[in-house]
């Protein structure tokens, strides 16, 4: 969640460059929205996006063993097709798939009866919250939502750079955060929400982002942490671009959406703003036992940590971005 705190100072240092409402969420002064050809005028081939059903980070594999793969897309099946029972050796491990669907297929939560499930002699029993009819349309719903926000942020094949940063714009576009949250709502929360209604809390726009992250091939884990002092605690997203990890906080981004503050942070970036010290980083919502795995060390988005906003030029593959304290524009080159 976004501390108060945290808030008032990151607001105070930004007072002077930014002439933005925090109330308003930064939307007062808009970036304009890029005008771009169509794609056979300039040449481009467009982005062709297919939803996957079959999604899950490298990283669950390593954590639960190269078998949870089948295990997790079984699962996924079963829910599919409306089935009510499936292979699974123990509660636990039904509980490992359920928690590894908050981020690589949302809409399980949404449908399984969690109070009605058992699992005997090797095999699940599902329930479920919605009869057959409703379960088919919510699940076309959502695929359908998934796959309009995806083809809506990248419109065309790009480098998967520009199509985590084009992904993280729509979610922060998108989503608004949900100021009602209380403590007693944590047991409802779930990235289905935000995906479908577009309002959430930290839990749920970093799942979302995640999964739109995983369906256009880019790894991606949750990350989470108490801050120094354990009055606050947060969740973000962890994504792996080209053999690195970096900081995304598409919770924090919501409040100023055409900026890359929070985009590809490292450890050290990712400690300033929250205040949420490496050593209290949790991966996965899981004891991971080799934590420097995941160590975000590279500063290669640096240069666009200070920008207030910025543009993709797809025909020339370079991003532009605007400084935040002198307004400069630097142009950087799209590396494929």
């Amino acid at each position: 969640m976004i501390s108060r705190t945290f808030r008032n100072i990151f607001i105070s240092i930004l007072t002077a460059f930014l002439m933005l409402s925090f109330s308003g969420c930064g939307k007062e002064d808009p970036v304009p929205e890029e005008i771009v050809p169509e794609t056979e005028e300039i040449g481009l081939p467009s982005y062709r996006f297919e939803f996957d059903p079959h999604v899950i980070s490298k990283e669950y594999l390593s954590l639960y063993g190269n078998g949870i793969e089948a295990e997790f897309y079984a699962f996924c099946d079963t829910i599919l097709e409306g089935r009510d029972s499936f292979s699974c050796s123990s509660k636990e491990r039904f509980h490992q798939l359920l928690g590894i669907s908050m981020s690589c297929f949302p809409i399980a939560s949404e449908l399984i009866d969690r109070e009605n499930v058992s699992v005997e002699n090797g095999v699940c029993h599902l329930s479920y919250r919605y009869d057959e009819s409703q379960r088919k349309e919510m699940i076309s719903s959502f695929q359908k939502k998934v796959s309009d926000v995806i083809s809506s942020a990248i419109p065309y094949e790009t480098s998967d750079e520009i199509k985590a940063i084009e992904l993280y714009t729509a979610v922060c576009r998108k989503d608004t955060y949900d100021e009602s949250y209380t403590l007693e709502d944590s047991l409802k929360l779930r990235p289905y929400r935000v995906i479908m209604e577009d309002i959430g809390i930290c839990q749920e726009i970093a799942g979302e982002y995640i999964y739109y992250l995983l369906q256009v091939g880019i790894d991606a884990i949750t990350c989470s942490a108490l801050s120094r002092d354990q009055s606050d605690a947060h969740e973000w997203v962890l994504a792996n671009l080209n053999g690195h990890w970096y900081h995304m906080d598409p919770t924090y981004g919501t409040q100023y959406p055409d900026s890359l503050f929070f985009f590809g942070m490292d450890d050290v970036q990712r400690e300033y703003y929250g205040d949420y010290p490496p050593e209290n980083f949790v991966y996965m919502n899981a004891d991971v036992p080799n934590k420097s795995k995941y160590a975000a060390t590279d500063r290669t988005y640096v240069k666009y940590w200070l920008a207030e906003r910025y543009e993709i030029d797809h025909s020339n593959k370079k991003i532009s971005v605007w400084e935040i304290d002198t307004g400069d524009r630097y142009d950087y080159e799209i590396e494929e």
